[in-house]
């Protein structure tokens, strides 16, 4: 497999993974124990770019998923949302490949004692308090109906709903016929934070609002179905899971 850049550069070492991938505070995010440089080190623990035994395991859990062979994973990749103005998505990182005889898009969150942001409710007061003609609100609601329908919302944290919604709208861009969203928790010392573990109870909250099957957040969860509108795409099974690496 591959690692590039979104402009199609090649990276091949956690330093070019710097260079040409950088979060968006550059080196200020960019140190030992916080996500960005731990997930550009899971990906080159081996000194080459190689999928983490820890995202193997987990796909090989489903047989959906499982035998997945990466073609190429891009960092700091940005999925356009909708048509309104400011930035869409930024992945942490992409992978496309194929699992099970069928092509897939994976997209990457990686935490270390970071939360999903806001809950959503929150988030759109703050939004329209600092900006009365902010268009989040519209960009908010139109995600939601086309992940959840009818279904309140105001209580899942607005960075879930922007992962799900920006990896369903990159499968169908790239023609994958399945989407997964993973969270990749780099744990420091072995111990989960208090945000850890509400991340845990917050992912759970957002998954039981797509699917009332029995489920484990440990094993890989799916396949789901969203409603469906705008960019997003009902047609593509969707697949959620959260690993953990222990730094």
């Amino acid at each position: 497999m591959e690692i590039k850049n979104q402009r199609g550069l090649g990276i091949s070492s956690i330093e070019e993974w710097l260079l040409y991938a950088p979060p968006a505070k550059g080196d200020r995010h960019w140190v030992d124990g916080r996500s960005a440089k731990e997930l550009a080190k899971a990906w080159f623990y081996s000194g080459e770019p190689r999928m983490p035994v820890e995202l193997r395991q987990l796909l090989d859990s489903h047989e959906d998923t499982i035998g997945f062979i990466a073609d190429k994973a891009i960092p700091e990749y940005e999925t356009k949302l909708d048509s309104f103005k400011g930035s869409g998505r930024i992945h942490d990182l992409i992978v496309t490949g194929e699992g099970s005889g069928k092509s897939m898009l994976i997209s990457i969150e990686a935490k270390v004692d970071e939360s999903f942001g806001e809950i959503i409710s929150k988030y759109l007061l703050k939004s329209v308090s600092n900006n009365t003609k902010t268009k989040i609100p519209e960009r908010t609601e139109q995600l939601g109906l086309s992940i959840f329908g009818n279904k309140s919302i105001g209580h899942i944290r607005y960075q879930l709903l922007h992962a799900i919604a920006g990896t369903l709208i990159e499968a169908e861009k790239m023609n994958a016929a399945q989407a997964v969203f993973v969270i990749h928790e780099f744990v420091p010392f072995g111990k989960q934070s208090k945000k850890s573990k509400q991340n845990n109870e917050d992912l759970k909250i957002f998954v039981n609002l797509l699917t009332d099957m029995p489920h484990n957040i440990g094993q890989l969860i799916g396949p789901l179905k969203v409603i469906g509108g705008g960019n997003v795409s009902s047609n593509i099974p969707l697949y959620i899971g959260k690993i953990e690496s222990k730094i």
